[in-house]
Parts: C-alpha cells; sequence; structure tokens
C-alpha cells in the first residue's frame, strides 16, 4: 500500500463522525454524494493498485485492516465497556451510512472485496456493536415518516439522530414486512398504542437512561442484527416479546 493510499485512508477514519453528522432523511443524499466526490480519487486510486499489485489479497488485506486498527486505537482509550460502545456506535454509524457504501458505489471488484475484509476486522472485537454490508441506494430507499416511539427514545438517549441508520432499518422492517405478516398489523397497532405512554413514563425515571441502554442491548440491538442477517421472523420474536415485556412493566406494574 502507498502512502498517498495510507494517508487518504486516515483523513477518510477522521471524517467518519464529522460526516455522519449529516445523516437525517433532508440532508443524506446530497451529503453521500459530496463526501463520495471528496473520496473518488481515493477510490480510484486504491482499485487500481490492487489490480497492479503482484499480491492483490495481501494488498487488499493491508487496505482493509486501516480503518479498523484505527478504531481498535480509539476504543483502548476507552476505560470501560460502556464507554467503549458508546464510541464504537457512533463509528459504526457512519460507517454503514457513508464509508462503506462509499466504497461499493462505483461496484469496482476490489472495493467490494476490500469492505469484505474490512467488516470482518472492524468486527474483531467483544463488544455487541456490529457492522453489516450497506449502499448508498439502499439506506436512501428505507427513510419512512412514520414515528418509532420506544425506538426513537432509546436512540436519542444514545445521541443518535432521528433519521439514524437504526430508526430507518426499523421502521422499514415495520412497514415492509411485519405489518403484512399474519398478526404483524395487530402487534404494529398495539405498540402505537402503548409506546407514548411507556416513553413519557421511563423518561420520568432517574435512570431512564441506563433503561433506554438496557432496552438497546435487550431487544433493539438484536433486532437490528436480525434484520441485518435477513433473518426476519427472529427479529418479530424479538419485536413481540418487547413489546409485550414492556406493557407487562410499565403499565400493569
Amino acid at each position: 500500500m502507498n502512502q498517498s493510499i495510507q494517508n487518504g485512508l486516515n483523513d477518510l477514519f477522521d471524517q467518519i463522525i464529522p460526516i455522519s453528522g449529516d445523516f437525517n432523511k433532508k440532508t443524506y443524499a446530497d451529503s453521500f454524494k459530496n463526501a463520495y466526490e471528496k473520496y473518488k480519487p481515493l477510490f480510484t486510486e486504491i482499485a487500481q493498485e490492487c489490480e497492479n499489485s503482484e499480491d492483490r489479497q495481501e494488498e487488499i488485506e493491508e487496505i482493509a485492516a486501516v480503518l479498523p486498527d484505527r478504531m481498535r486505537e480509539v476504543l483502548d482509550q476507552e476505560s470501560s465497556k460502556r464507554k467503549k460502545e458508546n464510541v464504537l456506535m457512533k463509528y459504526n454509524l457512519g460507517m454503514v451510512t457513508y464509508v462503506i457504501p462509499m466504497f461499493r458505489y462505483d461496484r469496482m471488484d476490489a472495493c467490494e472485496e476490500i469492505v469484505d475484509c474490512m467488516i470482518e476486522r472492524w468486527n474483531d472485537h467483544d463488544l455487541e456493536l456490529k457492522i453489516s454490508k450497506s449502499e448508498f441506494e439502499q439506506i436512501q430507499g428505507g427513510f419512512k415518516s412514520r414515528l418509532c416511539y420506544i425506538t426513537t427514545a432509546v436512540c436519542a438517549s444514545l445521541g443518535k439522530p432521528d433519521d439514524c441508520y437504526e430508526l430507518n432499518l426499523m421502521r422499514r422492517y415495520r412497514d415492509e414486512y411485519l405489518v403484512n405478516q399474519k398478526g404483524g398489523e395487530e402487534i404494529v397497532a398495539e405498540y402505537y398504542d402503548i409506546a407514548p405512554t411507556i416513553v413519557n413514563r421511563i423518561n420520568r425515571m432517574e435512570n431512564s437512561e441506563d433503561v433506554y441502554a438496557d432496552i438497546w442491548c435487550r431487544y433493539l440491538h438484536p433486532c437490528v442484527s436480525m434484520i441485518e442477517s435477513d433473518n426476519l421472523e427472529a427479529c418479530r420474536k424479538i419485536y413481540t416479546d418487547m413489546v409485550y415485556s414492556l406493557r407487562r412493566k410499565y403499565l400493569f406494574s
């Protein structure tokens, strides 16, 4: 890997948090395309470097390691698992909404292979938060206007914007899959009936942040993982368990 690519990838890592700050329904398309135009020469150079390398696979693995290794350095500076997860969550958002889609935008074979290696290395940690492949068209097409009260409240408590990746993924799952399944429309209706009251009650609790963190770890993050792995029925079970569990705990306790 030449120094130009190394420098470009280091600059890209430093911009992961700033560029992901523009991830919302109104600005995402323009901010993504602006970021892509800035880094397009880097991706072109990467593809050419891999194709011209005497050991293509070694070159791919070396390039794929840069961002994950930088992430590991950042995590090593944090003292607790909770702090590590909070930091990783912010970087994960930037990775799945900007970095990975930018690598894949021009459908270059070498960049696709780098993404596969990069994701595997990025996810090589003991924390629960993982990332997977994503692309611009998929994310842009997934913006929905209906509210997910509990999911929105949880994401807000974790510092995520209203149109974050996880929220849009859950909205798309709800609107495109869950409501079309037997009993799905009923569980969604139940959710909308009870969710505002549950959120209001949690918000009045002194440890509301901890409650939302528990909901994230226990229900929402597993749901996101199931959707990303196309295990939609497993997500339905977790989603349903969440609705009924929170109803019992906060409405009938």
